[in-house]
């Protein structure tokens, strides 16, 4: 895998395997993830590995390891001394024999030869066993690796430390990393084999598409919706931000915020007027006079209405007794300019 720089001025680096496109195979990179997400996943684990608990541990493990590997020197040690000898037993053979019975001193011979190939061999398979799976630690060297790990976390935060420095430090626990992204999953699987020959796997989950990132929730659209029945969107408003709800950027709700959750989801507006009650512009129809007649009558208590919260419209009942002497009023007042399609009292 590469490192691509995206975004404007490449502020957003990804990781990008383009096997396919290289071998003609395909157009498109066979993957490409975030790298912000796999660097935290992998500081994570290499800061939860490198803890003073863990080192203990993994250094007592490894004085088990040597031990047992003390015992199978100490077979191979074992092996070679009865090859030692057995070579020995078969040099003397050879050297007593009598020179006359050449039958019997070649064949004590090549049984001679035999028994010294055998202990060359011996000696190379233990010089090589012997590198290879050996172990040894010291207390001081103990004791340095504890003095490391108590100052690692400290050393990778710190704000001087470069990243060609941490990527130095990974390297040296690190071997190789594997990258799998599980096809119709939003995760990616990390092998990680670590210096030692040790493996583990980190499961990073991916964020969702940005348009996922942005969509309401099903939860929260369900409850606009209950909420609908019974609030306007100025109140649906103040009992979401009363709650702690944010909105799918993490901002406090407003009018318009729901205005668009109602058209996207078909969720209609609450049939809060009554079916009797008319609205301020319907009432200054129904007498041919301007709305600020009707809002005059209202100030003066001339009209029954009903508000839901302030600055909301009036809904106005009308009963005959107001509405005859309303008839009245717009015929007597000499500053009262009605409209010719108004409407005639019964």
């Amino acid at each position: 895998m590469t490192v691509r720089y995206r975004g404007n001025g490449g502020l957003y680096p990804t990781y990008e395997c383009n096997w396919l496109r290289r071998e003609g195979l395909g157009t498109k990179a066979c993957m490409a993830i975030r790298c912000d997400l796999l660097d935290q996943a992998i500081a994570e684990r290499v800061l939860t590995v490198l803890q003073p608990a863990e080192i203990e541990l993994a250094l007592e493990a490894l004085r088990n390891l040597e031990a047992r590997d003390q015992a199978v020197m100490r077979q191979w040690q074992m092996r070679l001394e009865r090859a030692e000898y057995e070579t020995q037993l078969a040099e003397k053979r050879y050297q007593e024999v009598d020179p006359a019975n050449r039958l019997v001193a070649a064949t004590l011979e090549r049984r001679w030869n035999e028994a010294l190939q055998r202990l060359v061999d011996l000696k190379e398979q233990y010089a090589e066993t012997e590198q290879r799976e050996a172990r040894v630690v010291t207390p001081e060297q103990k004791a340095q690796v504890l003095a490391l790990v108590q100052n690692f976390p400290r050393l990778w935060n710190a704000p001087t430390t470069q990243a060609k420095d941490r990527k130095r430090m990974l390297r040296l626990l690190i071997q190789d990393i594997t990258v799998e992204k599980p096809h119709g999953t939003r995760q990616v699987l990390l092998q990680v084999r670590w210096h030692g020959g040790s493996c583990v796997d980190i499961t990073v989950p991916l964020p969702p598409p940005r348009p996922d990132q942005v969509r309401y929730s099903p939860e929260l659209v369900q409850w606009v919706r209950e909420l609908a029945l019974e609030l306007d969107d100025d109140q649906i408003v103040e009992r979401l931000n009363q709650q702690g709800c944010r909105s799918a950027t993490g901002q406090p709700f407003n009018a318009s915020m729901i205005q668009w959750v109602r058209y996207r989801h078909g969720i209609p507006k609450a049939a809060l007027r009554h079916p009797d009650e008319l609205t301020v512009k319907q009432v200054a129809e129904h007498f041919g006079v301007s709305s600020h007649v009707v809002y005059y009558w209202i100030e003066r208590g001339l009209l029954a209405t009903r508000q839901l919260g302030p600055q909301k419209p009036y809904w106005v009942t009308l009963n005959p007794t107001q509405e005859q002497a309303l008839w009245n009023w717009v015929r007597t007042s000499s500053r009262i300019q009605t409209s010719k399609h108004s409407k005639t009292p019964l």
